[in-house]
């Protein structure tokens, strides 16, 4: 562009210039020669406009072309921290996993020890139990009298609270073939003490707990008779009347129950006994004197 232009006004200086000879410079002509001038000024200001701003677009494309570059190594480094983390992060969620396994493990390791410990504290309990108890003597026929030389009447019987207390825990424990022989026990050297109609009663209680309704009534006949003065009487014929009821014994259980309802209106086994007689759909006296 910037040759065409400058070629033109060579041309038309040349024209000019060759038209001197035979006509004289005109006004006009000098003001053409001015327009020319200016307008190839404007063309090489154009010119330079131009190539300034490329070069500007030029370093401006260069710019985004180093930007975009340093974008695209920031997201793969900042994706490749990214999946580092999750790795990191799945490895220690299954390490967590194995710990808590593991622990899981010990704990039922350990409630494993724990059972079989107790278990072998009961055992040694009774063997202590049983080796507090005085050996039975022997008397040397045609004497009476023990190896040791003492008489059978002189032995020192066991001590009646360890007797009691023992009895109770096989109780409450739910041995109840021991807290039976601990029972009869006690009943066997302090049958005339205030414990003795609990140690009775508590005997009744076992066989009945393991469903031996018979032996159980029977031992409850005992508390009653031997004891009348204890405090396991309205107990003890309440559980005689439910063991009654289980042996399918209907009237002989309603009886006793009803008997308890008359002689302990006011205890808590005279409750106990209404209820089980309203289940029956049986009516209950409610006062001293009723009739059963």
């Amino acid at each position: 562009m910037k040759k065409h232009a400058t070629l033109t006004l060579l041309a038309v200086a040349l024209l000019v210039r060759g038209a001197q000879p035979a006509y004289s410079v005109s006004k006009e002509t000098l003001q053409m020669m001015q327009q020319l001038d200016a307008l190839q000024q404007a063309v090489q200001n154009m010119q330079k406009t131009l190539d300034t701003q490329t070069a500007v677009l030029k370093t401006l494309i260069e710019q985004a072309n180093d930007n975009v570059n340093s974008m695209k190594i920031t997201v793969s480094k900042l994706s490749d921290s990214v999946g580092q983390n999750l790795a990191t992060t799945h490895a220690r969620f299954d390490t967590s996993d194995r710990q808590v396994q593991a622990l899981s493990e010990s704990l039922e390791e350990v409630k494993a020890r724990l059972a079989k410990l107790s278990e072998q504290m009961a055992q040694t309990q009774n063997i202590i139990q049983t080796l507090n108890q005085p050996p039975s003597s022997t008397a040397t026929p045609g004497t009476g009298i023990t190896p040791g030389g003492d008489s059978p009447s002189s032995a020192k019987p066991p001590d009646g609270d360890t007797l009691y207390k023992s009895g109770l825990s096989y109780y409450e424990g739910g041995q109840y073939p021991l807290a039976v022989a601990s029972f009869q026990d006690y009943l066997k050297y302090y049958g005339d003490t205030d414990l003795a109609s609990n140690a009775q009663f508590y005997v009744g209680d076992c066989y009945y707990a393991q469903g031996n309704y018979a032996q159980a009534i029977q031992e409850y006949d005992k508390c009653l008779e031997r004891y009348p003065g204890g405090n396991k009487q309205a107990a003890a014929q309440l559980k005689k009347g439910y063991a009654l009821l289980e042996l399918n014994q209907k009237e002989a259980g309603i009886r006793e129950l009803r008997a308890v309802v008359r002689r302990f209106a006011d205890s808590h086994e005279a409750g106990l006994a209404r209820q089980r007689l309203k289940k029956l759909g049986i009516s209950v006296p409610t006062r001293r004197g009723d009739g059963e």
